[in-house]
């Protein structure tokens, strides 16, 4: 094992940000990166400082850029690589992780001339979903490393593409501009889909996606940690450094449903308003998104499916960060085989059933607004879910399957007895 580099990468320069020893168990900036004035710390849970940090401190924000689950088993087969050796799987596929982050061994020093872009075609595209392992053959190819349990791939897409036929193979270290994923529940993309069209007519802030027939659903959701150009006919994609609210928080993926001492919303609430550029925005659209997940029946809205953007400390104020936009919001009680406990508690309260109006005028105070704040956010929810969700089935935001309008149906229903409980809260007397 030799030591492993970390960098920050925009378009081709390479920034060495600082290092992972070769046994795993001390990570240092370097002192150049440190003197830098736009520093950023990798993570909030890693903060910039001269003394090394040991692996229980640096180990949630590095494990917690890696595919989880089946997909990192499948990946570490693909690779030969045992799925607890987290550095090994990180450094093979380390070219390309969420944020602008990239990972090497000490004598492999990158090469980025030969980045670039291939088109695809759409039987490639279809092949890449055929199977699990088809999947981690691709991103295993691509040094691809995508957080998260479902099935995945990044590829890119010019601005104003063509979702259906205009898909690029990233090459070298050339960055992704879209994350497509399928699942092995065969409505899964299609309930993504229309949770993610709804929720911005809720309130919430959600990226760009649409549904793509690939011989079976997939869904494309752009990355909100990138942004695209054509120049002189050529597609260049900027990274932005973010990490999510486990990272941190300092919580492994493996830990990300466990209630955080005092509560996960109490937490995430008082991380706001300590480090947010904008707190009063931010705790509006956790507000916004917690509610949301809720009602559409979400019981893994965990703490991954919060990112934030990092930004260099001024003076007398550290790093800080904005809040990205909502993702992964889906409908898990869709489907009677998973849990219907939450990811983190509601007022309290964990099993989906049992939320009541009371449990959500908890929430304001767990969140630290008002209850007419809350009421606020919830009537907006009310009035425009049910419509939006059926006009996202019949096609109104971009291309639909022949079966979607009949799962908006479904997911309707799924969802009436938590709006009836959400629209008595924005009733109850204030």
């Amino acid at each position: 094992m030799k030591d492993i580099l970390i960098a920050r990468l925009a378009l081709d320069q390479m920034v060495p940000v600082g290092r992972i020893s070769q046994d795993g168990s001390r990570f240092t900036y370097d002192s150049a990166y440190l003197a830098r004035g736009d520093a950023i710390p990798l993570s909030l849970s890693i903060p910039l400082r001269d003394e090394a940090f040991d692996a229980p401190s640096f180990r949630p924000y590095f494990e917690g850029l890696l595919a989880e689950g089946m997909a990192r088993q499948e990946l570490a087969a693909e690779l030969q690589i045992s799925e607890d050796d987290y550095l090994g799987i990180l450094v093979s596929c380390g070219r390309e992780c969420i944020g602008d982050v990239v990972a090497y061994h000490v004598d492999d020093a990158p090469n980025t001339r030969y980045s670039g872009y291939d088109p695809i075609s759409y039987e490639e595209l279809c092949s890449m979903f055929r199977s699990r392992s088809e999947l981690a053959a691709e991103n295993a190819a691509s040094r691809l490393s995508l957080a998260g349990t479902q099935n995945k791939i990044g590829l890119a897409l010019p601005p104003q593409g063509d979702w259906a036929h205009g898909w690029l193979r990233p090459r070298g270290f050339a960055a992704t501009t879209h994350i497509l994923k399928t699942s092995y529940l065969r409505d899964l993309p299609e309930i993504e889909y229309l949770c993610m069209q709804a929720a911005r007519a809720c309130g919430v802030t959600v990226p760009d996606c649409q549904l793509l027939d690939l011989a079976q659903p997939v869904l494309a959701v752009s990355r909100f940690d990138r942004t695209a150009e054509v120049r002189d006919g050529l597609l260049r994609v900027i990274r932005f450094h973010q990490e999510d609210l486990a990272q941190a928080l300092g919580c492994t993926p493996g830990s990300k449903y466990a209630e955080l001492p005092g509560g996960t919303v109490r937490s995430i609430a008082r991380l706001i308003r300590r480090r947010s550029t904008r707190p009063a925005h931010d705790i509006r659209q956790v507000a916004a998104t917690i509610l949301y997940s809720y009602v559409i029946g979400n019981c893994d809205a965990h703490l991954k499916n919060y990112s934030i953007r990092l930004s260099p400390a001024r003076p007398g104020r550290p790093a800080s960060f904005m809040l990205m936009p909502a993702y992964d919001l889906v409908s898990t009680t869709y489907f009677p085989r998973f849990s219907r406990d939450m990811a983190m508690e509601v007022g309290g309260v964990r099993d989906i059933d049992q939320v009541t109006p009371d449990a959500l005028a908890m929430l304001a105070d767990d969140l630290g607004v008002s209850s007419a704040v809350l009421k606020r956010l919830a009537k907006s929810i009310v009035t425009n879910i049910e419509a939006t969700i059926r006009d996202a089935g019949d096609g109104a935001f971009g291309a639909t399957l022949a079966s979607t309008p009949y799962i908006a149906i479904d997911l309707i229903e799924d969802i009436e007895p938590r709006l009836g409980v959400l629209a008595a809260f924005c009733d109850a007397a204030r």
